[in-house]
């Protein structure tokens, strides 16, 4: 019997709610920090913290996956990083600005093992359908935080508050536990010869430039992704936007590119070459960014926002952003030859990839504080996108990681 039918529906519905639960714990934050920022005074350096260490977790957490890997297997790993999830994202419901920020942090390291893990659970269960398989469920992980961003304001509004809108996702992370752990007490628990197999491919992954431009990639994008999933909102209010119209402009930016990045994860396996796909994407992605910064720049010289230019410069973002996050994936589980190796370089990528999305966000929201505008901080975002141009032709040309 193959691995994917003995994996069958259930592990498929497992992996539907595991995919879930890995965005809304951060995406339902932004639109509500102002709100947070009322109600637990916070300053200017407690909520700039609060929306940058989820992505600093993503990345600090992801070099403890090779290790949990070798410890408890790809699957029990799994398990134990649901549990911990479980735990943080009802944690920080209680205890105020304490309780938020340890379990959010508890949450983002967890939630970073889970981002490694899935690329090598896509390799090892569905082979012959990398691209279409990471394509599905990189589609259920944008749906969901725009989902999440859209819904977070109304939630709060109708159930009473904060606290009550980012209970609402403590559901998909109970269902994945359920489903999960008969999935992890059947798995094939690792050997030494796993252990010196991860070992070579580390050193492999470590010294190729390969790998080094899908961090670079896979950084640069990221970075871009969550800092406009952080700071969008509040960059719009600053110049006359609403807080339920900013929350919905920030649904339309994470959503409107879902159809485009799910179709072209489909037809990937039919190139040769990324290289095109990967640059191209990139650059609508600049091009976003440079409208938004017309758009913001005007705003904040006492012009009147074009809801048009700002809707399109959503779009640019959002089909750009949406593209080019599946194909990252996509080259972390093409680029390397073995089960051990796409785990490293998943980690690798990510571990890098999200510090400096983590930094970059942190950098975006503290140039706006310094310098009373957010112009500066698109214009970073743009200078940054065109390095992610380079990076991503460079990985995307044909080849894989040589040990």
């Amino acid at each position: 019997m193959s691995k994917f039918a003995k994996f069958g529906f259930i592990g498929a519905m497992a992996l539907f709610f595991i995919t879930i639960m890995l965005r809304p714990p951060v995406a339902s934050v932004g639109p509500l920090l102002n709100e947070i920022i009322g109600d637990l005074q916070l300053t200017p350096l407690m909520s700039g913290l609060l929306a940058s260490v989820p992505v600093l977790c993503f990345g600090v957490g992801a070099f403890a996956s090779p290790r949990l890997v070798r410890r408890f297997g790809v699957d029990g790993g799994m398990l134990i990083v649901l549990l911990v999830v479980l735990a943080a994202v009802t944690l920080r419901l209680t205890l105020g600005y304490p309780g938020l920020l340890v379990g959010t942090i508890a949450a983002g390291l967890a939630i970073a093992i889970a981002n490694v893990l899935l690329p090598t659970i896509v390799r090892e269960r569905y082979p012959k359908h990398v691209a279409l398989a990471t394509g599905m469920y990189t589609t259920v992980l944008a749906v969901s935080a725009s989902f999440a961003a859209s819904i977070a304001v109304p939630s709060s509004v109708v159930l009473g508050g904060w606290r009550q809108a980012l209970a609402i996702w403590i559901l998909p992370v109970i269902l994945s536990v359920v489903l999960w752990a008969p999935i992890a007490r059947a798995s094939v628990k690792p050997t030494p010869d796993l252990h010196r197999e991860s070992s070579a491919d580390a050193k492999a992954v470590n010294r190729s430039p390969l790998a080094w431009a899908i961090v670079g990639f896979f950084g640069i994008q990221s970075l871009g992704f969550y800092a406009i999933l952080a700071w969008l909102p509040s960059m719009l209010i600053d110049v006359g936007v609403s807080p339920a119209e900013a929350g919905a402009t920030l649904g339309l930016a994470t959503a409107v590119g879902i159809p485009t990045g799910f179709a072209l994860s489909s037809v990937l396996r039919k190139f040769k070459t990324l290289a095109w796909w990967s640059s191209g994407a990139s650059l609508v992605t600049l091009l976003g960014f440079g409208v938004l910064l017309w758009v913001v720049t005007l705003a904040e010289g006492g012009e009147r926002i074009t809801a048009s230019a700002l809707i399109f410069a959503c779009v640019l973002i959002g089909l750009g952003q949406a593209t080019t996050f599946p194909l990252s994936l996509t080259l972390i589980g093409t680029r390397a030859v073995s089960q051990a190796q796409t785990t490293q370089l998943s980690a690798m990528s990510q571990g890098w990839g999200y510090l400096l999305a983590a930094a970059g966000t942190f950098v975006v929201g503290y140039l706006s504080e310094i310098s009373a505008t957010w112009s500066w901080s698109l214009a970073l975002l743009a200078v940054l996108t065109v390095l992610q141009i380079g990076f991503g032709f460079y990985a995307g040309r044909p080849g894989q990681i040589k040990n």
